[in-house]
């Protein structure tokens, strides 16, 4: 989870959904499990040495033959070690998808309703399950059987073995040789316990493996940022800003703006035009590849991080809230004074709204307790105006409203732009009324960059957006 929370959000956005929860559910309790298969491991090894120094000193002779033999039988037993390791491999493997698979079932429980495929999402998800299922077969038959077929390897080989050195030694030492017998068998006793502790640790092991390999995926180094503490981080100016997915093609090229304080733009363009990244350069999410930004007069990647926090929010598309009261989901872990959270709800006209709860914004659960689409998306915004922030990004914020829902929340950005800078990515012209700035993006560049009425004479892409909307 600490890899997660700090590393890089790059890495972190290319996970599947559910992969977390797998690895965080199953994964790590069997990586728990393994320190007490590995505690194991070393108590048998130390009865080994144990019993087999004992016997060693009592015979040596004998004690080397058995050893000799033992150490054969391990070699020729490898690979149904390696075996083993592949079985847990795939089967740590395949839990995981399935978590994942489990995931997207319940993000799509709608959608499964209402197309009535239930038999078909059962299906696709039992081809996983069986998947795990053999798997687990697999682990399991080799767990048992590789213990089983050591003791008797051993068994078959020390009663070989001490034939031998009774048909080589006379009378007087048969005493000794019998110690012997007695001190191995305590040692193939502990040696039954190693291999049974070392099938588990092949088996847990995988878990850790690839619980491993995540936190490595996810520890990739974050983006850098300085420590400037600008006294205002606008306007924002993009100065020849590219960006590349793959390093060959740019998804932006060439884009220069300038974003000033008390501005209401708004940000349109077709599937792929780049609006998305543009976003998430905006938010530092990710660095250019080529030009830059600069907030002020800063390097917009020198602003020290909790400063950066404070001056710029973010309201996302879909509104995600927490287990929790009104507040908390306004609060959101920041620690903010009462005063500015009854603030921000107020400036997102959800006083009515609060003042019909029971405990008001104490009330619990809102999450839980049928709060509608534009009630819980003011909420988000009431999150990002809790920080009162300089600069106010919103991501399609009424794509999933109706219209009585659009119109309070288009009241709300009308009213936003007063001392800070508010941009605003939208799909319909409906969002966009009381914009006084429209930039349009088009194949990565900036195509448009004027007033709505300049924009509509000039890009036919917003001339179809306006006439829809009519």
């Amino acid at each position: 989870m600490t890899a997660y929370l700090q590393g890089s959000y790059v890495a972190r956005s290319s996970r599947p959904a559910g992969d977390l929860n797998a690895v965080m559910v199953s994964h790590a309790r069997f990586t728990g499990d393994l320190a007490n298969s590995f505690t194991l491991v070393v108590t048998s090894i130390c009865g080994l040495l144990a019993f087999g120094g004992s016997s060693l000193v009592v015979n040596p002779l004998a004690t080397l033959g058995i050893a000799v033999i033992g150490m054969v039988v391990l070699a020729i037993m490898r690979p149904l070690r390696a075996r083993s390791h592949s079985a847990a491999r795939s089967l740590a493997d395949s839990s995981r998808v399935l978590g994942q698979e489990v995931s997207e079932v319940e993000l799509l429980q709608r959608e499964i309703e209402l197309f009535q495929v239930k038999d078909q999402a059962f299906s696709r998800v039992s081809l996983q399950i069986r998947s795990v299922v053999n798997s687990l077969r697999r682990i399991r038959f080799l767990t048992t059987a590789t213990p089983q077929l050591f003791q008797t390897a051993m068994l078959a080989a020390a009663v070989v073995s001490l034939l031998l050195i009774v048909e080589s030694v006379d009378g007087s030492d048969l005493a000794s040789v019998g110690a012997v017998v007695l001190l191995l068998i305590r040692s193939m006793s502990a040696a039954q316990q190693y291999v049974n502790a070392n099938q588990r640790v092949i088996e847990q092991g995988s878990y850790a493996e690839a619980t491993n390999e995540l936190i490595h995926t996810l520890s990739a180094s974050p983006i850098a940022f300085g420590d400037e503490r600008p006294d205002s981080v606008t306007p924002v100016r993009l100065q020849d800003l590219d960006f590349s997915y793959d390093g060959e093609s740019n998804v932006l090229s060439g884009v220069d703006l300038e974003l000033r304080d008390g501005e209401l733009i708004g940000v349109v363009g077709p599937s792929g035009a780049g609006k998305s990244t543009l976003v998430e350069l905006l938010l530092r999410l990710r660095q250019p590849t080529g030009g830059r930004i600069v907030g002020g007069t800063t390097d917009w990647h020198e602003i020290d991080a909790s400063e950066f926090a404070e001056r710029v929010a973010f309201v996302p598309q879909q509104a995600v809230l927490i287990t929790g009261t009104v507040a908390e989901n306004v609060d959101l872990f920041r620690g903010l004074p009462e005063a500015r959270i009854m603030r921000a709800l107020k400036e997102s006209h959800l006083e009515a709204d609060i003042a019909e709860l029971p405990d008001g914004i104490h009330t619990a659960g809102p999450r839980r307790q049928g709060t509608v689409g534009g009630q819980r998306q003011r909420l988000t915004i009431a999150r990002a105006l809790a920080g009162d922030p300089e600069i106010l990004v919103l991501d399609e914020p009424t794509s999933a409203l109706d219209a009585v829902s659009e119109a309070t929340i288009r009241q709300t950005i009308e009213e936003l732009p007063t001392g800070r800078l508010v941009i605003v990515v939208a799909h319909r012209y409906s969002t966009l009324r009381s914009c006084s700035r429209i930039i349009v993006l088009a194949k990565g560049r900036v195509e448009v960059d004027a007033t709505p009425q300049e924009v509509a004479a000039r890009s036919d892409f917003f001339r179809k957006m306006v006439n829809e909307d009519a």
